[in-house]
């Protein structure tokens, strides 16, 4: 064989070589990107679900409607709902952005729980405006994280 056959060869094979670990290395990449996507959209799309879950749990909470009234009866019915939720699936998808506000409005609603005062008359409106409107503060708080987990109030990245 002369120099150039032998050049040429070990040209060949250092192409293919070079060739090969990129092709592993680029489909690898390829491979990881398309299940993180994958796992990304999985997980929305549960957020989705459960949070539609979720949100009409807050309605109670909800402060522009006609003849608003707070009472016992409704903050325990949201907590004993929100902890339902939570628990039954809901709490494993919470994001970690969400959390904080879930945990929130939960020690502001408990702070009314808490009330014997209040308990013995549930079905009354809660007349302390300051505890009012940490719920309601709180419930408008979680509802925006929650729109803002899955996007739904921002414009199409696409």
């Amino acid at each position: 064989m002369d120099s150039i056959s032998v050049s040429s060869l070990i040209t060949g094979f250092a192409s293919g070589i070079i060739s090969s670990v990129l092709t592993y290395f680029s489909t690898r990449s390829k491979i990881r990107l398309d299940m993180r996507v994958e796992y990304d959209k999985t997980l929305h799309n549960k957020r989705l679900e459960l949070y539609k879950e979720l949100w009409p749990i807050t309605k109670p909470l909800g402060r522009f409607v006609p003849h608003f009234s707070l009472t016992y009866n409704i903050v325990r019915k949201a907590v004993t709902d929100m902890h339902e939720w939570y628990f039954n699936e809901g709490g494993i998808y919470l994001s970690k952005h969400s959390r904080k506000p879930y945990f929130h409005l939960k020690e502001q609603m408990l702070r009314v729980i808490d009330n014997e005062r209040l308990e013995a008359t549930p079905d009354a409106r809660i007349e302390d405006k300051e505890a009012c409107n940490a719920i309601l503060n709180a419930a408008t708080s979680l509802r925006t994280s929650l729109a803002d987990d899955i996007r739904t109030r921002r414009s199409p990245w696409l």
